[in-house]
């Protein structure tokens, strides 16, 4: 069963919990590793589309890095699209609706998205169709845990079927880890795992997926 249902995200919203549990940080976070990633000049003049957008955090970023594009921000969740407008409609403009409802754009961008979607795939088509390229960021080769959020793992030859398609993996803020936690759960406990017969871990990945759209004219 997938626990993802408009009305669960819009509680999480609503509710303050995907605030209290940093999800603006790590939005922010996933941004600006995106701007990084992307084919995108800095004088790009066109649409840019965040499929997905939570609470619009990483439109400052991309407003900073992409001065002259038109920034959009979709999402499905009315409350996330009503935080979005009162904090960012100065930089983008918010749309609350569905994935067939989205509209054209030369970018579509969804980060920490797909992983969470059913029908993961029949959505990476539509969005084709309203864009000239699609990316898409996901947790790269995640163990899946049922009952929780993430229903989707992905590798490399996860999108294979598309045309042209191109992957990146890299590691983000906001999804491994850095810090005091990496010399902790990651190079600390390192060194005692295989005394104890346990496995070495490695740290969390990510992997960017650029996949080219059907839109001639955007």
């Amino acid at each position: 069963m997938n626990i993802n249902a408009k009305d669960y995200w819009e509680n999480r919203f609503a509710s303050g919990d995907w605030e209290d549990k940093e999800g603006r940080l790590q939005t922010k976070n996933f941004a600006k590793n995106i701007v990084k990633l992307i084919n995108i000049s800095f004088d790009f003049s066109g649409k840019i589309l965040d499929f997905g957008c939570g609470l619009g955090d990483a439109m400052p970023i991309y407003r900073e890095h992409f001065e002259r594009a038109s920034l959009i921000g979709v999402d499905r969740s009315k409350t996330a699209i009503a935080k979005c407008k009162e904090k960012y409609s100065d930089i983008a403009e918010f749309i609350e609706c569905d994935y067939i409802e989205v509209t054209k754009a030369d970018v579509i961008i969804s980060c920490a998205v797909f992983e969470h979607l059913s029908d993961q795939m029949e959505i990476a088509k539509h969005l084709l169709t309203k864009c000239t390229v699609l990316y898409i960021f996901v947790p790269y080769k995640e163990t899946i845990v049922f009952g929780k959020e993430h229903v989707n793992s992905y590798d490399d030859n996860s999108f294979n079927d598309f045309e042209k398609c191109n992957s990146t993996i890299f590691i983000s803020k906001g999804w491994s880890q850095y810090g005091l936690r990496l010399w902790l759960d990651i190079y600390l406990k390192n060194l005692l795992r295989p005394l104890l017969g346990k496995k070495i871990v490695h740290r969390k990945r990510m992997i960017m997926f650029q996949l080219k759209g059907k839109l001639q004219n955007g």
